[in-house]
């Protein structure tokens, strides 16, 4: 299979992708702008590192073997690149990923051009995008996420694969004078304030090879994303999940 541009796979976001899928903290629910001629390879490559046993992908464990082609037992496709699947297709998708996974820990569904997807297909899929089974990833693949249907795109972490240009990187701030600092400054920001400041930090760890604390990052990011949390209770988590180290993961499991 042809492997995707340089561009792509040395971007950020394909590397946070990457780490969040070998740490096993994947978002359940995502969607994947890239260019449309490069969906298959995509849906392709994510898949064998999350059906991956090891999580590493194209090794020689049981799941890793059992592709034949473009097809694996626990992935499950919806349309094809270049067509959004139909309703009845969506039904179908929702249909096999009540299967519990065959080889693998967990069972991937892509639907393809979502952004095409006509609003009953769309709609039959709020409810598989909001609680998929706790073995399931739901793959979003757009050529442009900003014609999705917002009630999908809001139970979605959205990921541009589009290799733009490289984006700032720095480090967070690491002594409690920084961190008081900080905290001052942003004593008054909205959570749209707040979102942007991560991305640095995260660009930072990741370039530095931190991969388990960029993962803890993007998780939080994930988590603010969701404007489920007040303003100030937004602030506090950041300050207590990257300067205290809590792990805040299983605290809100209903946000997620």
């Amino acid at each position: 299979m042809p492997h995707l541009p340089a561009s792509l796979t040395a971007s950020e976001s394909w590397s946070r992708l990457c780490s969040l899928a070998a740490l096993d903290h994947f978002p359940h629910c995502v969607i994947l702008s890239a260019p449309e001629e490069l969906h298959g390879f995509v849906a392709r490559e994510i898949a064998e590192v999350l059906l991956c046993l090891n999580r590493t992908g194209g090794d020689d464990c049981n799941a890793c073997r059992a592709w034949s082609g473009e097809d694996h037992p626990d992935l499950v496709r919806g349309g094809e690149p270049g067509k959004a699947p139909a309703i009845d297709a969506c039904r179908e998708v929702i249909r096999a990923m009540a299967y519990r996974p065959v080889v693998s820990k967990k069972r991937c569904a892509v639907i393809f051009s979502a952004e095409r997807m006509l609003l009953p297909a769309a709609n039959s899929l709020l409810k598989l995008a909001e609680e998929p089974p706790e073995y399931g990833v739901l793959f979003f693949l757009v050529s442009e996420d900003d014609s999705m249907l917002p009630t999908l795109k809001s139970r979605a972490w959205s990921v541009s694969l589009r290799g733009a240009g490289r984006k700032e990187k720095k480090a967070s701030p690491s002594t409690p004078e920084e961190w008081s600092r900080w905290v001052e400054k942003n004593s008054g920001s909205e959570i749209d304030d707040l979102i942007p400041q991560l991305e640095p930090w995260i660009g930072f760890l990741t370039e530095s090879g931190d991969h388990a604390s960029a993962g803890k990052m993007e998780r939080l990011r994930i988590l603010l994303e969701t404007r489920r949390l007040s303003r100030t209770m937004a602030l506090d988590l950041t300050v207590l999940a990257l300067k205290e180290g809590i792990a805040f993961e299983h605290l809100f499991g209903d946000f997620w």
